[in-house]
Formats: structure tokens, C-alpha cells, sequence
């Protein structure tokens, strides 16, 4: 039951969530926002994108009628150091559909009220986004590279005009956010809507974790890879920037939670760390007292990593200039490994902003696809665990070998690797490497091995390996044992659904086809239904022919997983003409260069009909 009141907020939302801007958004944000996810979607989320207009409809409907409720969340842990780790939230579709809109509207808002010109942040889809050879990624849960870097550049400011640098810190910023808080600066500042700011909330409050039955508190915000939650922890600190903004005697500059102040008395520093951790307080924050230095100008310099970073801008710029020069970029590849493992270099590494040091010398090493070492690839995955997405997909890159896989599996099964990720990352790095020999069946029973368990990250992480690397009577059985496990799970029920074409055309066909049809749910028989449409139905494969015809060079397969299995369906498809299913496979001669992906596809072409 509603309350009177909300018919009229019912018709805002409905100017709001018209299905054809919703649409609209899907295709020009979301989608590809969606691909990128850190956990793969068994199809790319390509059978949300074909049925745009009747999952907006569906959306509007909910909303406007009052019955919308927020879909359950994929939570996983990502370990920051020491076995600390953050919760990542992945959102389905439509819940991100709804917070990317309501966002956008608030950015809008945001962006002419800010009280400092020197707190950054940026939407992640702006114009500016650097793609090239070394392709530097995002801050993950923060926003596009060039705001941090921008940061970076007025904290270096501060160092030539001012004696000292203080760097600081909130501890545990999102997970300590009061929403009340929130929506009364948000109100403050005149930002959005109330009608709006109660849909947000609620979404993001759906997304909290609320373990044993717990009740909810009304604390906290869901991080995660999309724009509501960190618009909304930007936002929530204009306080703080209005109070620094006109203080003549310091300069000021925050991106997110970090807050950096140029000073030049340590009285001066302490009196801004002082009012700084007061002023938090009165909105249930605190300075992080074991990260917070006062620095001097030369220590600063040290501290950001001026002069290594301004040699790593110069390597960058020469390794674009000679892309085209096979003989200079493995030089430069060369380079960042020999940086990597120089004695002094892991000096700097380990303090102040060092770990951004070794995280654009891996964008260096990925970009040249340089082999890692293998003592290099075991320091980094079990010293750095911040970095491990982006060792992984350089590893990925560059090229595995068989000492890496069991070095690999040695820390996996040690104890050590405490975090849903680590497995998750590990095993997609695998899925998309090319193998030009197979490795040993010791080695994939260890692998498979250190991924014994009924978490669904483990289930996960096992059925790719398998998926990708084993006979699909494996397959079957690993499904058919945690059937119980995956039908409890969305994303584990799409991803079994989307192994459907290894299962065309064998004995085993019935038995998964039964299996799907009972125990996978609406969103698995979405995906079911769509690999049946990729085998039966010309129409659907028009559809995405462009898609799945376009190579992916982030990958050392040039294709995903997910995209050679729809591949894998459009081969089986008797109502295209065979010419057009052997382009389509030929287009992609990376991918059938790789020891498992090439007698798959040389099978199913020999059966074509």
C-alpha cells in the first residue's frame, strides 16, 4: 500500500524512467559498463540488451507502481593488504539502469553547486578516457585515472609555494556514512529532488550487507564499480570543502576521501588536522590517524613519486611514439620488468604512493605483452594483493607459463589468498589466455584442487576452468553435483546456462536441457534461450553478428570466453549458410591458434550441416 502522496511522485518517475531514455542509457553507458563488470556475465548481458525495451517497460511499471524491489547482489571480497578486505557489490542490470539515471540527474546538480574548485571527481564515461597501447585503467571504485591524476598535479603545487604537505585520510569512509547525514547536506546544497534522493537511498540501502538476519541501520554506501555510490561520497564531503576552500593559509584538495592540505607552519598542519577530524565527527567520521603525515616539500616529492612518475610519463610518451616499432617497444616492455625487480625500485615501492608506481609499470608490461618472471609474478601476487587485477591481466597478456600456473595453484591452496577475487581473477586470467600447449592433467587436477568449496566464487572459478579447459562430461558432472549451490545464485545460474552450445549435439544434450529448464530461473532461461536463438534463429544472429565478428585486443585470445561460446552456438546454426559460420570462426584466428579452443570449433564445423 502507498501512501497519497505518491501518485504524484509516481508521475515524476515516470518522466524519469521513461522506458525510451532508459533504453537509451542502456546502450550508451550501461551496457558496456556492464561487460566490463569484474565477475563476466555468461553472455555479456547481450539478452538484456536484445529485450531493452520490454525489461525498460518492466521497470517503469515497477517503479511507477510502487512495487519495485531492488534484485539481490553479487557481494564479494577483494583484499586490500594483510587480509583487510573490501566488499564489492555487482548489481543487476536493472537496479544499475535505475542508479546510473538517478546519478546522471544528480551530477547535474553536483556539478554547479560544488563549494571547491579542488575537489575532483569525474563520472566514469567522460570523453577524456585515455585509450592506447598501455591503456592506464580506472581508479576501480573511484572513477576515470585523469581525476586522481589531476589531483596529483594540485598537491604539486602545494609543494613549490608552500614548506609543508599534509597527507590524510577518513578510515573507513563508505562503510561508516550515515544516510540521514547524507540526504540533510544533500538538501543543504538544494541537490535533487526529495521523491529521487528517496528511490536512491533505497536502492543503495538494499545493497548493504546485512548479515544474520541484522537489522538495518541506515549506514554505509555499496562500493562498487558504478557512479551513485562514489557521486554520493563525493557529495557528502562539500562540508569539508566549503570549510578549507577560503582559508588563506592552507591550500586544500580532496579526491574522494583522500585530503591533502599545503601549509607552512607544523602549527598550521596540526590546526587543520584538528578541525579536519572535528568537523568529520559531527557526521560520524574520523581522520585515519596511521595514515595521516605532515611532510615537508622534499618529502613530499618522495611521497608522490614526482620524479619516478614524471620518468614513466617519458617512457609512456617514446613507447606510443614507436607502437609501430616491434624492436623499441619490447625494449620498453624490458625496461618496466627490469624496474620491477630492481632492489632500489622495491625501496620505493614500498612507500608512500609506490603501489601506483608498480600498477603503471604493469600497464607497461600488458600493453608490450613482456613475460613476467616467474619470482616477479609470485612477489606481486602475494605482497600486492591491491594489484592483483592488474598483475593478473598483464600475466593474461604477456604470456603463462607452466612454473607461473604452479606457483599459481601453490598460493591458492596455502591458505594465503583469503578473498573471493584472487580465485575469480586467477581463473579469468587463465580463460583468456592463448595456450599453445596443453597443460598437464596434474597441474589442472592441482588447479582445480585449490578450488574446492560450495562458495559460489569457488563454484564460479570452477566451472569456467573446466568449461574452458575439460571435456564437457566434467562439465556435466560438476553441474549436476551443485545444482542445489548454482540454482540459489542468478549469475551462477546464467553462467551454467550459457555453457549450453558444449552441450549441442551430445548425449549429454537432454539431460542439461532438463536441468536448465528446472532449476535455472527466469534470468538462467534467458540466457538458455538466447544460445537457443544463437543455434536456431538467423534474425538473432544478425543481430550480433558485428558484435561477436569485432576482435577484443585487451584479451590475449582477442575474444572472451562468454563470446567464443556464442560463436560456438552460431556455428551449430543450420539456418546459416556454412560460408557465413566459417567467416565468422576464420575472423578469429587468435582464438583457434589456442590448444582447447581449436578442437572445439574444428569439431563443430566438420558436423556443419
Amino acid at each position: 500500500m502507498q501512501s497519497p502522496k505518491f501518485s504524484k511522485k509516481s508521475d515524476q518517475f515516470r518522466k524519469l524512467l521513461a522506458p525510451k531514455r532508459l533504453g537509451e542509457l542502456w546502450k550508451g553507458q550501461i551496457r558496456d559498463k556492464m561487460r566490463k563488470q569484474i565477475v563476466p556475465d555468461a553472455v555479456e548481458f547481450l539478452d538484456f540488451h536484445f529485450d531493452i525495451k520490454k525489461r525498460s517497460a518492466k521497470i517503469e511499471a515497477l517503479v511507477c507502481g510502487g512495487n519495485y524491489l531492488p534484485s539481490p547482489i553479487l557481494r564479494l571480497t577483494m583484499e586490500k593488504s594483510k587480509g583487510l578486505c573490501r566488499q564489492i557489490s555487482l548489481p543487476d542490470p536493472a537496479d544499475a539502469l535505475i542508479l546510473q539515471i538517478l546519478s546522471n540527474r544528480l551530477w547535474t546538480e553536483i556539478s554547479q553547486h560544488a563549494p571547491s574548485d579542488t575537489a575532483f571527481f569525474a563520472p566514469q564515461d567522460q570523453p577524456f578516457a585515455k585509450r592506447n597501447i598501455v591503456e592506464e585503467g580506472d581508479e576501480w571504485g573511484y572513477g576515470p585515472i585523469e581525476s586522481w591524476l589531476d589531483f596529483q598535479k594540485e598537491i604539486l603545487k602545494f609543494s613549490k609555494k608552500r614548506k609543508y604537505i599534509v597527507v590524510t585520510d577518513i578510515a573507513t569512509y563508505y562503510d561508516n556514512i550515515i544516510h540521514q547525514f547524507l540526504r540533510s547536506i544533500l538538501s543543504e546544497y538544494g541537490l535533487e529532488q526529495e521523491h529521487s534522493l528517496d528511490l536512491l537511498l533505497f536502492i543503495l540501502d538494499a545493497m548493504l550487507w546485512r548479515p544474520d538476519y541484522m537489522p538495518n541501520f541506515g549506514i554505509g554506501l555499496p562500493q562498487m564499480d558504478l557512479d551513485a555510490p562514489r557521486l554520493l561520497a563525493h557529495t557528502h564531503l562539500f562540508e569539508i570543502d566549503a570549510l578549507f576552500a577560503d582559508d588563506p593559509d592552507a591550500d586544500y584538495a580532496r579526491y574522494m576521501d583522500d585530503i591533502d592540505f599545503g601549509v607552512d607552519t607544523i602549527a598550521k598542519a596540526k590546526s587543520v588536522l584538528r578541525d579536519l577530524d572535528l568537523a568529520l565527527q559531527t557526521r560520524n567520521l574520523r581522520v585515519n590517524s596511521g595514515k595521516t603525515k605532515i611532510l615537508t616539500a622534499a618529502e613530499a616529492l618522495s611521497h608522490f613519486k614526482v620524479f619516478e612518475n614524471a620518468f614513466l610519463d617519458k617512457v609512456i610518451a617514446r613507447l606510443e611514439a614507436n607502437a609501430s616499432d616491434g624492436q623499441k617497444v619490447g625494449f620498453y616492455g624490458r625496461l618496466a620488468v627490469k624496474l620491477l625487480r630492481s632492489e632500489r625500485a622495491h625501496e620505493t615501492f614500498s612507500t608512500g604512493n609506490g603501489s601506483k608506481l608498480i600498477k603503471r609499470l604493469l600497464s607497461i608490461v600488458k600493453g608490450t605483452r613482456t613475460p613476467l618472471p616467474n619470482d616477479l609474478f609470485r612477489w606481486l601476487l602475494v605482497e600486492h594483493p591491491g594489484l592483483r587485477k592488474e598483475l593478473l591481466s598483464a600475466w593474461s597478456k604477456s604470456g603463462v607459463s607452466k612454473n607461473q600456473i604452479d606457483r599459481l595453484t601453490d598460493f591458492l591452496r596455502s591458505g594465503e589468498a583469503v578473498d573471493d577475487m584472487v580465485f575469480i581473477l586467477s581463473i579469468n586470467a587463465m580463460a583468456h589466455t592463448r595456450f599453445l600447449r596443453k597443460f598437464t592433467n596434474a597441474q589442472f587436477s592441482g588447479l582445480r584442487m585449490a578450488l574446492k568449496g560450495s562458495e559460489p566464487s569457488m563454484l564460479y572459478s570452477r566451472l569456467l576452468l573446466v568449461s574452458r579447459f575439460d571435456s564437457f562430461s566434467l562439465l556435466w558432472s560438476e553441474i549436476s553435483n551443485t545444482m542445489s549451490i548454482w540454482s540459489r545464485h542468478k549469475f551462477l545460474s546464467r553462467q551454467v546456462a550459457g555453457f549450453a552450445p558444449l552441450f549441442f549435439n551430445t548425449t549429454l544434450w537432454n539431460d542439461f536441457s532438463s536441468l536448465v529448464r528446472r532449476w535455472a530461473g527466469d534470468e538462467g532461461m534467458s540466457v538458455f534461450e538466447f544460445h537457443e536463438n544463437l543455434r536456431s534463429n538467423p534474425p538473432t544472429v544478425k543481430g550480433v553478428r558485428n558484435f561477436l565478428k569485432a576482435n577484443n585486443p585487451s584479451s590475449a585470445t582477442e575474444t572472451s570466453h562468454a563470446k567464443a561460446l556464442m560463436m560456438l552456438s552460431v556455428v551449430q546454426n543450420d539456418g546459416i549458410p556454412k560460408v557465413q559460420r566459417a567467416q565468422l570462426i576464420g575472423g578469429h584466428p587468435t582464438m583457434m591458434s589456442d590448444v582447447y579452443y581449436q578442437p572445439i570449433f574444428s569439431h563443430a564445423l566438420s558436423n556443419m550441416n
